[in-house]
Formats: structure tokens, C-alpha cells, sequence
């Protein structure tokens, strides 16, 4: 048997038809979550798809947000593509999101987000084609930009009235498929750079950036990699996931559920899954340490220019 399996919830339209859409239904499933047990909740991965969602949806960020309230453990991954949102955005979004939630969001990076595609098929900065280069690209940018401002560079010297040593401030000087100066005007993560999830290929490629690779259940496991393997419906649970958990490749499981299958997953599929031993424990800390990923080593940014050469602390006087 492989190690003790991840769990990830994906449920359909996000629970919002079941739940509602007032903080108080968003919060309740988020509560039932983390009281299962369940290591994270992807939200918005529907809009990765092609499929019946529309653009009435709530933006996964903002459920983020919420759920980050009403919960202690629980990981909050949030899907979100770079056509929709620039790689800037999305770096600021996710860790400002991050820090409200004391170090336990990720990023679902789509190629697509098919619910506001309004038929483009190219990037609207770039021109780029929208494929797996192309997040490859926008994945490798907001990594660089999380790493500009250094969390720890937060020092909060109330005596000498310094809130952060920005002489370690650094541009980021991407230049792949964007063109992105930097630096990120929010500090970066506890975790050190969010963990980023990615959809396998159909060949089992799209790993580029990706700290989890998502395989559909029966696809070719790839050789390299954390893989979650992605199970879309209940029948024979059981069995699938005692044959999920013998892979030695295998670190974790996603579940895609409907809002009404929701009782039955939570109540009795994951607490049978945890007596047999194939889950992994509640477990504390960041979402980076509950999945046992380290950070990535690059990008490294310490040759690049600091941002404040020539100043001694502009910005960072309290």
C-alpha cells in the first residue's frame, strides 16, 4: 500500500443550489468539511469544463474567502484560469486570500474557464493560445511573483517604526509568454509558494508547475509527480478507494460529488475509508505540510534587481 491518501471534495455547482448563496450556507458547507476530515475543497472546478455552468456563479476566491471564516483546517483550493484574470491579479488574489486563511489555499490552474470563454481562444495580454503552455506560462509568472516580497521581510519594528526590510523586495522580471516587472504589492504565503494543482493531459502531460497532477480514474498514471486521482461517481466507493490506495504512486484522492451525495460521502464512505486505514489523519498546519509537498526551489529571484536600490526604506516605515 501507498501513503495514507489526501482527500479533496469537488461538489457540483459548488453546493450553492443546496446550501444558497448567503454566507450562512457557504459557511455550513465549508463547517461540514472540516469537520469530515476532508484535507481540502476545490471550488470552481466545473468552470474548467464544459458543462451546464453558467456565469452566475459566485467568484471561487469570494467563496474562499468565506469558508476561510468558518474554518480551522480545512484547505481551500480555488479554480481560476489566467484568460479570465492576469497572472498579477491572480497572484495578489490567491495570497491575499492565503492570508485570511492562515496558509491553506491553492490554485486549481485551468487552461479554460469556460464559464466566462465568451468564445475566446486566445489570451487577451498575450495572444496566446489557450493550452497547457499557456498555464505552464501563467503558473511559472504568479510563482515569481509570490516570491518578491518575502513574507519574513515583514518585521514589524514598532520601536524603530519599520514595517518590512524592503531592501529584499525584488522584481520578478518575468519574461516567458507575459512581460510582468513585479513586485507583487502583497507579501507572500506562510507556506512559501501556494500549492498548484493541474488536469493531467490526455498523454498524462500538463505537470509543468503543478505541485498535485490530477488523473482521471482509469487514465495512465503518470511516472513522475504527486497525482490525485479524480473519482466522478460513488458507486463501488469502497472498492475504489482501497485500489486507489495500494498505487505506490498515488498521494491522494478527489472526490466530484453531487450536493445530495454529500451525506452519504461525509458520514459513512470517509469515516469506513479511515477505520481501514486509507486516509490520512485530520491533520494541522498549512495545506503545503497536510499534503506533504515542499516548495518548489524556483523560481529564485535572488539575482534579480531589488526594487528599492537607491532608497534606504521608502514604503516601509510604519
Amino acid at each position: 500500500m501507498g501513503a495514507l491518501l489526501t482527500v479533496g471534495i469537488e461538489v457540483a455547482g459548488d453546493g450553492l443550489g443546496r446550501h444558497g448563496v448567503g454566507v450562512a450556507g457557504i459557511a455550513g458547507l465549508a463547517g461540514r468539511l472540516d469537520a469530515a476530515g476532508v484535507t481540502y475543497w476545490v471550488i470552481g472546478a466545473e468552470r474548467g469544463e464544459i458543462n451546464d455552468v453558467t456565469t452566475e456563479g459566485l467568484d471561487a476566491s469570494l467563496l474562499a474567502t468565506i469558508a476561510a471564516r468558518h474554518t480551522s483546517h480545512l484547505g481551500l483550493v480555488v479554480a481560476a484560469a489566467a484568460h479570465r484574470d492576469h497572472p498579477y491579479n491572480l497572484a495578489r488574489r490567491l495570497v491575499s486570500v492565503d492570508h485570511a486563511a492562515h496558509g491553506r489555499v491553492g490554485w486549481l490552474a485551468l487552461d479554460l474557464d469556460h464559464s466566462i470563454a465568451l468564445n475566446a481562444a486566445t489570451d487577451t495580454w498575450t495572444g496566446a493560445i489557450l493550452d497547457a503552455v499557456h498555464t505552464g506560462d501563467a503558473i511559472a509568472a504568479v510563482r515569481a511573483l509570490w516570491r518578491t516580497w518575502p513574507l519574513d521581510s515583514v518585521v514589524g519594528d514598532v520601536d524603530n517604526g519599520v514595517f518590512s526590510d524592503v531592501s529584499r523586495i525584488r522584481r520578478a522580471d518575468v519574461r516567458n509568454g507575459y512581460e510582468i516587472a513585479g513586485p507583487l504589492n502583497v507579501p507572500g504565503s506562510v507556506q512559501g509558494d501556494l500549492p498548484v494543482w493541474r488536469q493531467a493531459g490526455a498523454d498524462g502531460d500538463s505537470a509543468h508547475g503543478a505541485d498535485q497532477l490530477i488523473v482521471e480514474d482509469g487514465d495512465p498514471i503518470p511516472a513522475t509527480g504527486k497525482i490525485v486521482v479524480r473519482l466522478r461517481s460513488t458507486d463501488s466507493i469502497d472498492l475504489a478507494l482501497a485500489r486507489i490506495a495500494r498505487h505506490p504512486s498515488i498521494s491522494g484522492v478527489l472526490l466530484r460529488i453531487g450536493p445530495d451525495e454529500l451525506d452519504h460521502v461525509l458520514e459513512e464512505v470517509l469515516p469506513s475509508a479511515r477505520s481501514r486505514g486509507l486516509l490520512s489523519d485530520y491533520g494541522t498546519g498549512t495545506l503545503r505540510e497536510r499534503l506533504r509537498v515542499p516548495a518548489p526551489a524556483g523560481p529564485d529571484l535572488t539575482g534579480n534587481p531589488t526594487v528599492f536600490e537607491t532608497v534606504p526604506n521608502p514604503g516601509g516605515r510604519l
